[in-house]
């Protein structure tokens, strides 16, 4: 059995017996490092969730103001546009009383 093999089987709880009293703080020191690790990594993934979650509702607030901005842009066009309908029927209106 390699080296590896046993480090292996020692980490998973296997074979603890044949270790010795610094083997064994040895082994306990590295599983509460990875406990920590762990952790710090499950912390990270977690505030980078949040974040994500921040951006998103960022990002859905942007769109419903482009879309907003979009619905006034197209009033103000629709009106630009009756305006100069009228504004031309007010100019004609007015040759036509100048004619008369």
């Amino acid at each position: 059995m390699t080296h590896l093999e046993k480090s292996y089987k020692h980490m998973i709880g296997e074979d603890l017996e044949l270790l010795n009293f610094k083997e064994l703080q040895r082994l306990e020191k590295q599983d509460k490092m990875s406990q920590e690790y762990a952790h710090s990594i499950k912390m990270k993934a977690k505030s980078l969730m949040l974040e994500n979650a921040n951006l998103f509702k960022k990002i859905e607030g942007g769109c419903r103001t482009c879309h907003l901005n979009i619905d006034i842009m197209e009033g103000f066009d629709n009106d630009l546009e009756t305006d100069g309908a009228t504004q031309q029927n007010l100019h004609q209106t007015n040759l036509n009383l100048t004619l008369s």
